[in-house]
């Protein structure tokens, strides 16, 4: 340890003596050295009562504040020291208490919360670095640190591995507290059975409303064991989540259960240092090149370049992130236009289109709310959050010490939890199916009833339709598939730059096959070597959108600036520019099926040049890493037949009724519409681009 000067020594200060020579042992408070200072004082005398300034010369002692061998000075008699800070004396000492819990040496059982009137600096500020999963009491100096970062390095380096950090809620699994579920798997003839059969449960004693036993329904994201054996070849894993530890360990039991994929490397919101943010730092706080990231949430990690965002896992319909009162809140998405219904039963979706027409609207995806409702204060709030910047979302997320913001994260919880035991939204919305499934039935026996044709061609169609119904929940994601394929790409290509840079450092093959005993290899750290794969994952994810010009139309909040928003950040991080009108460098218009707005209109008069297409094909874009052909995406191909002719078909496109051509234009849409001229700047870049800021 380097002994320092103090503050409250009285500066300038003159070395006298040196009481120890290098090798002494020293006890802690044991006089090291003395020296003297100046100071004046007022002196008085049988002539002058009153007394005068004058300067006089104090002795004094400097004292050491810790105990070990003396290994040098760093001082010399007659030296002056003018300043606090200067180095005095290297004492080795018998423990550097470079590993701590709950405030003690781990070594030598010191109470590291001490301190004295010489003190300089604090025991408890020799080890600061937490690195280990569950506990927040166990710290070690940056040194030790360092020293494990390298070790795990080359352990990864040795398997050809990277480190995978897994989030879990909508990220590989779905969960819910809906007892509808626990109905509908003990019901066989239910629409819903095939789907939530392999549902599986547990029940957390001290957790819920009121702290009563609550249970748990969890739903695996289709091909998870698959992708955790497959992923876990090639990735060490660690589980990252805003659920409690106790959560956490349940699904890791359920999704590991012989702890051969994640071991005990499970972080939860409990040691995480914030109930609101996620930060890598705590997990890898020395070095993140060899980290990859998957979470379907990008904003709780400030968008973290290591970071892969996947599409939120939504299986039970409306119930979001059953852990979101702990996360930011945002405003959602246009909800994704709904996959073609399969044939159930016999029966067709075609056979069925009221019915389908009210699951669209039943369906639709709340994101990480938690009831299929937002009032409007929330509507507000996330709108707020979405419009901050970069950096004000990053402070107001990281209120985790708040004891008031907790409680209050903590009541919203056990409301939302609350909320879904009791109303159980899963149920309704399935019974508002069944309603309009009932209603669908009437209408189609009424029409044959009035069709003696149709009712001789197919008898049999009323009592189909009365045994029929429509299930709520689906079982059809794929993501993990696409996700699976990306990390590959990425293992592929890091340890591809790894071997190309590791035979450089060695001097290639020609060096190898040189003669003589002077022909020997640059002998280098492999550490110093590794590369980035943040800046791998980013170059990648460049090239996807390269050269694409987006403008969004209908598919964000009012008000939200789409420059801070999920959707627009994602698309960014692909490649893609992002304009507020559309602009001769437009190539596609991001829309909503259901809504022609001027944007649209005008896109409409370029088919050659613009492509209109729903926010799904930016989805299959980010999810596959891929620039996806857009024809089956393409929306409002109508709009562009009015203007002339399309360029490709789109038989999967959802037009809507022809519009009131004669309905005016909105002043906003009005200016909306108007196409942005745009001129070469004399260096060729095109002019600062402008963030769309409000719906069209």
């Amino acid at each position: 340890m380097r002994l320092i000067t103090p503050d409250s020594l009285r500066y300038p200060i003159t070395v006298t003596r040196l009481r120890h020579s290098s090798g002494d042992h020293v006890e802690r408070f044991a006089p090291l050295f003395d020296y003297q200072y100046k100071s004046k004082v007022i002196e008085g005398s049988r002539e002058n009562p009153e007394g005068e300034e004058v300067e006089r010369t104090w002795p004094s002692t400097f004292e050491s504040e810790t105990e070990g061998k003396l290994m040098r000075w760093d001082v010399t008699v007659g030296q002056v020291i003018t300043k606090r800070g200067t180095f005095v004396a290297e004492i080795e000492e018998p423990c550097k208490h470079e590993l701590q819990f709950g405030g003690l040496c781990v070594l030598c059982t010191k109470d590291m919360t001490t301190v004295s009137y010489n003190t300089t600096v604090r025991d408890t500020a020799r080890a600061t670095v937490n690195t280990v999963h569950g506990h927040t009491s166990l710290l070690v100096s940056q040194a030790e640190a360092n020293k494990s970062d390298e070790e795990a390095k080359r352990r990864l380096l040795a398997s050809r591995k990277l480190s995978l950090v897994v989030d879990l809620d909508q990220t590989i699994i779905h969960a819910t507290v809906d007892p509808t579920v626990a109905e509908w798997q003990k019901d066989q003839s239910n629409p819903n059975y095939p789907a939530v059969k392999d549902v599986r449960a547990f029940q957390l004693v001290d957790e819920g409303p009121g702290a009563r036993a609550c249970w748990y329904y969890i739903k695996l994201r289709p091909g998870l064991k698959e992708f955790l054996e497959a992923v876990s070849k090639i990735y060490e894993l660690h589980i990252y989540t805003m659920g409690t530890r106790a959560y956490a360990q349940n699904i890791a039991q359920i999704i590991d259960p012989e702890r051969k994929i994640f071991a005990d490397r499970i972080l939860s919101r409990d040691e995480s240092g914030s109930m609101t943010a996620k930060n890598l730092k705590r997990l890898f706080p020395v070095d993140t090149k060899m980290v990859v990231i998957i979470d379907d949430r990008g904003d709780v990690w400030q968008w973290s370049p290591n970071l892969i965002k996947v599409s939120a896992y939504d299986f039970f319909v409306g119930i979001g992130d059953i852990n979101s009162s702990f996360l930011p809140k945002r405003p959602e998405l246009e909800a994704k236009a709904p996959k073609p219904a399969k044939v159930v039963n016999g029966v067709s979706a075609s056979d069925h289109g009221k019915s389908n027409a009210m699951t669209r609207e039943v369906t639709v995806s709340e994101g990480n709310s938690q009831l299929a409702t937002t009032s409007p204060a929330a509507e507000q709030a996330a709108t707020e959050q979405a419009n901050k910047s970069p950096l004000d979302q990053l402070v107001s997320m990281s209120g985790g010490d708040d004891l008031t913001k907790l409680k209050e994260q903590t009541n919203e919880q056990d409301e939302t939890i609350e909320a879904q035991l009791n109303d159980r939204p899963l149920l309704q919305k399935q019974r508002v199916l069944d309603a309009a499934e009932e209603a669908s039935n009437c209408a189609a026996t009424v029409d044959a009833a009035s069709d003696e044709d149709g009712a001789k061609k197919d008898e049999s169609l009323p009592e189909m339709q009365q045994k029929y119904r429509h299930n709520l929940l689906q079982d059809d994601d794929t993501e993990l598939k696409h996700l699976e394929t990306s990390l590959r790409t990425v293992h592929r290509a890091f340890y591809d730059g790894y071997d190309r840079e590791l035979q450089g450092s060695q001097g290639g093959r020609l060096a190898e096959l040189r003669p003589g005993k002077h022909a020997k290899k640059r002998s280098i750290d492999d550490l110093q070597i590794v590369p980035d794969v943040s800046a791998i994952m980013a170059s990648m994810k460049q090239q996807v959108l390269a050269g694409t010009s987006l403008v969004f139309s209908g598919v964000v909040p009012l008000g939200v600036n789409i420059q801070n928003h999920d959707l627009g950040i994602w698309a960014k991080s692909f490649g893609a520019t992002i304009t507020e009108n559309i602009t001769k460098r437009t190539t596609h218009v991001v829309a909503s099926p259901q809504r022609r707005t001027a944007k649209v209109r005008q896109a409409a008069k370029r088919p050659d040049k613009i492509k209109i297409v729903t926010q799904q094909w930016l989805y299959e874009c980010f999810s596959r890493w891929k620039h996806e052909d857009e024809r089956p995406y393409r929306v409002h191909d109508e709009a562009a037949a009015e203007n002339g002719p399309v360029n490709a078909a789109n038989e999967n496109a959802s037009p809507f009724d022809a519009p009131d051509e004669s309905a005016p234009l909105s002043s906003s849409d009005e200016e909306a519409a108007l196409t942005e001229e745009e001129s070469e700047t004399p260096n060729g870049l095109p002019p600062r681009l402008e963030i769309q800021t409000e719906l069209d």
